[in-house]
């Protein structure tokens, strides 16, 4: 799960002007406004593709989805299963 989150954290940090202060595992970054919808859909999209995963409609619809803490546990749950 360690590379999930540091994908996440490196990603947001990268496309985003996230400050250095911030508690990025526990932060809404779509609440917060650093990423609006058009944003979150391209950020779906480069998890699905690096992961190997697809997120549901109810996956999408999770506040899970918006936290980068909970968005890696998702991932790293859907890889697990993948793995099965």
């Amino acid at each position: 799960m360690e590379k999930v989150r540091e994908f996440i954290i490196d990603y947001i940090q990268r496309e985003y002007d996230i400050p250095d202060d911030v508690d990025i595992l526990n932060l809404n970054y779509v609440e917060e406004g650093y990423i609006d919808s058009l944003g979150l859909i391209q950020f779906i999209a480069v998890i699905e593709d690096e992961f190997g995963i697809t997120f549901t409609d109810e996956d999408l619809e999770s506040e899970d989805i918006k936290v980068v803490g909970k968005m890696a546990e998702l991932i790293a749950s859907k890889m697990e299963g993948a793995a099965e």
